[in-house]
């Protein structure tokens, strides 16, 4: 049975809800404690001249950046979410940051959905936004109604969201995955823009992500264990004596942790970038998981919560972020990402 537009809108209030209580974090097992970047008392450069600017390049396409930081996707299709969106993407437009959106799914039924990005467009004609669709919708949706999700939002690249748990958790999942690498080759060859496929928290074997080497994807985001556990989200929904509740207690902390998600992609020796999130919270966390490899860093629940209080909340949070992951550059004596991320720097 189809989900009704109410239920749509009641279902992503109670992720937003459910995403902000500290009971959805799997807070510790990010696996970023177990790091550590190597002081350099006598970094041979000036604290201005460090640089953490990088930029997204595809083909012929390359967009400045000011950071490797990005936002990740967190929610779209409803009325709240329009709001939050909103704020992001001034952000995105301000400060020249991806912003992935979140699930596209509602447009793929409802062509009134897409009038949200016409008016965050508005607003921020500037930003870097990556759409967003699930592996279930991309298996079953015909390629056109791809494009279009595209088009929606001006998206300079696409995220595919692989998320089995969540779905098999969730009262109105969709837990068809079977030749889910077929359709992400088939999306690969038809699309015009980057294919990026993202875990929502659980991470990335290396067997899996040795799957995806021959599939021509663009990266991957290994998003893994160690922020909002989806699994946790989806069994909050529902009451304590109900069955997917208690499931849901079962597994609370599955998944593979952020940093052990970024070694198996090393292991796996990949040819496409690779991407991280998952339990980010300070610029030096952003700053290990580039010198572990990661070309970009996303970050989810700081970004919500300043964006639930406003434009300036968010300009702060970044400043903030930013100053963090420079100065790890410059105490590891590193002038930019690039250097940090082929220094041995890491203990």
């Amino acid at each position: 049975m189809s989900e009704s537009n109410t239920q749509f809108e009641n279902r992503k209030r109670d992720h937003i809800r459910i995403a902000l209580d500290p009971r959805s974090q799997t807070e510790g097992q990010t696996g970023l404690d177990s790091i550590e970047l190597i002081h350099e008392a006598l970094p041979d450069l000036n604290f201005k001249e460090v640089d953490i600017s990088t930029s997204f390049s595809f083909l012929k396409t390359n967009i400045g950046l000011s950071s490797p930081i990005f936002i990740s996707s967190m929610t779209a299709g409803h009325e709240h979410g329009r709001e939050i969106n909103m704020a992001l993407a001034r952000l995105s437009d301000r400060r020249q940051i991806l912003m992935g959106v979140g699930s596209q799914r509602r447009e793929l039924s409802d062509s009134n959905a897409a009038e949200e990005w016409s008016q965050v467009r508005k607003q921020a004609p500037k930003a870097r936004l990556l759409g967003n669709i699930g592996i279930a919708q991309l298996i079953k949706t015909p390629l056109d109604g791809i494009r279009r999700l595209i088009e929606a939002t001006e998206a300079v690249a696409l995220f595919v969201h692989v998320n089995p748990l969540q779905e098999v958790l969730q009262p109105e999942g969709t837990s068809d995955f079977k030749n889910s690498l077929q359709a992400i080759e088939n999306l690969v060859k038809f699309a015009q823009v980057p294919v990026i496929v993202k875990e929502v928290g659980c991470g990335f074997s290396v067997s899996t992500l040795k799957r995806l080497n021959d599939t021509g994807i663009f990266a991957v985001d290994v998003a893994g264990k160690g922020g909002t556990h989806w699994g946790r989200v989806e069994g909050y929904r529902s009451e304590e004596s109900e069955m997917l509740y208690q499931v849901a207690q079962t597994y609370a902390n599955w998944g593979i942790s952020t940093v052990e998600s970024l070694l198996n992609a090393e292991q796996a020796r990949v040819s496409y970038e690779v991407w991280a999130s998952g339990g980010v919270r300070s610029g030096l966390d952003v700053a290990k998981l580039c010198a572990l490899g990661a070309k970009k860093v996303g970050i989810a629940k700081p970004f919500l919560e300043a964006a639930l209080t406003g434009d300036m909340a968010l300009e702060n949070l970044l400043n903030r972020l930013e100053t963090e992951l420079k100065i790890a550059l410059f105490c590891t004596g590193s002038k930019t990402i690039a250097e940090l991320a082929t220094k041995k720097v890491i203990r």
